[in-house]
């Protein structure tokens, strides 16, 4: 019998064909309806039965034996608000919108798993759930999928990211926390307008932004231990609108990562301590908002030895890595709260960094991407029922 690897090769055309009808036509989250409509498209040929989200995504299973127990495989499907200068043939046919970081193709990878895990479900000890996830880059998909039942009764989770930076088809894992939990914040700064000529009549909002963001960078110097990681970054800073007119309101936003949950409540305390305390030299007024939209993603060891173990059945170990943890982040932590989980990195080459509108996958991997989402299913099944480890 062909190992998983092998069955995979033999699908790799319908991988790579697929994901690239993904790529041209990609859409921003909550409105990935084209990409949720191929995808049933293709469960239909299996004559799979499936639960839809709302707007958009879909959750799909393959039942083994009834053993109770359920495994789930992810994958993201939304795209990002950039204009793709890659030159592919296969370029994004819609202006200002790209898949520039991969998600079209964990997609397809999991849909290639599905067909994988079709044809061998004669060998799966319970089901298996295949969510299609939308709305990851910031807009809370994983969240709103699991209110809608993503997570019901799920044992365990699995997921995969591409990254050119890695060889293609190494297997690239971290072990605990392995992607930062990420923050937006928005902090508004109020005072009092007048002419650029009689500045003593204003509270100038814009000079007292100016001392918040400068003293905003002692949080992480000064009030966060050095053995925490930790990003704090504002990214953009508003305000006034004449020339001649001392503003009254400046609004400043950024982002903050961190690798230890507990961070967020302080980073929230030590950022409104900050603002309102220099608002107030001022005599100016700051509010904070502060919204934690991802979690930390926390590999589980259990099911990170259960990646090891799979992909060196079909894989050379020395093209099973471990990586360092990395300030990225990506709401598949969500899952962590309910289930073992482990999410792992593919290389596949190409040119980077994400987010980039030259952002450029290979498409050799994507086959051993789609073997190793079906192979983890296999295994976290058998271990799930006292097998393996």
């Amino acid at each position: 019998m062909q190992n998983m690897l092998e069955q995979a090769k033999a699908i790799e055309d319908f991988i790579v064909d697929f994901r690239h009808q993904l790529h041209m036509y990609p859409e921003l989250g909550f409105q990935e309806f084209r990409t949720t409509e191929k995808i049933e498209e293709e469960l239909k040929k299996l004559g799979l039965k499936y639960v839809r989200f709302q707007p958009t995504g879909l959750m799909v299973e393959i039942e083994g034996s009834p053993t109770g127990k359920c495994v789930a495989l992810r994958a993201d499907m939304d795209a990002l608000p950039i204009q793709e200068t890659t030159g592919l043939e296969y370029q994004s046919r819609i202006p200002e919108v790209m898949h520039a970081c991969g998600h079209d193709a964990h997609t397809a990878m999991l849909m290639g798993a599905v067909k994988l895990l079709y044809a061998n479900r004669d060998r799966l000890k319970g089901k298996v759930r295949c969510i299609f996830q939308p709305a990851e880059e910031g807009g809370g998909g994983a969240e709103q999928i699991i209110r809608q039942g993503a997570a019901d009764g799920v044992d365990m989770f699995f997921g995969q990211h591409v990254t050119p930076l890695e060889p293609a088809g190494s297997i690239n894992y971290c072990p605990g926390g392995a992607m930062a939990a990420a923050a937006k914040f928005t902090i508004e700064v109020s005072g009092r307008s007048a002419h650029g000529a009689t500045p003593e009549a204003s509270i100038d909002a814009t000079l007292a932004g100016c001392q918040i963001v400068d003293n905003l960078q002692s949080i992480v110097s000064r009030r966060i231990s050095p053995f925490d990681t930790c990003v704090l970054s504002v990214c953009t800073f508003n305000s006034g609108k004449a020339f001649n007119v001392i503003s009254d309101k400046a609004v400043i936003t950024g982002t903050c990562r961190f690798l230890s949950k507990a961070l967020g409540p302080k980073l929230k305390e030590e950022m409104e301590r900050v603002c309102n305390g220099v608002a107030e030299a001022y005599g100016a007024q700051a509010t904070v908002d502060f919204e934690v939209f991802s979690d930390v993603v926390c590999n589980d060891d259990r099911v990170i030895a259960l990646v090891r173990q799979a992909a060196e059945k079909f894989m050379d170990p020395k093209m099973v890595k471990q990586m360092p943890p990395m300030n990225a982040g990506d709401d598949f932590g969500a899952y962590s709260n309910y289930a073992p989980a482990a999410y792992t990195f593919l290389g596949t080459e190409g040119n980077g960094p994400g987010h980039n509108e030259k952002f450029r996958i290979g498409d050799e991997s994507l086959y051993v991407g789609a073997a190793l989402d079906a192979q983890m299913a296999v295994e976290m099944l058998d271990y799930l029922n006292g097998e393996n480890l």
